[in-house]
């Protein structure tokens, strides 16, 4: 089983930029979910830390519809 999205980006540099923040910003929440889920067993949080630093980079909805699909995994 591949637990890895490819995408091929093509074009502009600020392209590139928000597809990286966009997989920082899951990245992040997967590592912090794992980590309370092995140190608590349990997770029921809203990672405001995160959005509030990565809503200026991408946009306040895409890093909520970011989070949300994160929290329905």
């Amino acid at each position: 089983m591949e637990r890895t999205n490819v995408f091929v980006v093509e074009g502009d540099k600020a392209l590139w930029v928000l597809a990286d923040n966009c997989a920082r910003l899951y990245n992040e929440l997967n590592f912090e979910r794992r980590h309370a889920y092995i140190h608590y067993r349990k997770f029921p949080w809203y990672p405001k830390h995160l959005y509030r630093k990565y809503a200026p980079l991408v946009g306040s909805a895409t890093a909520q519809q970011i989070i949300n699909k994160n929290n329905e995994a």
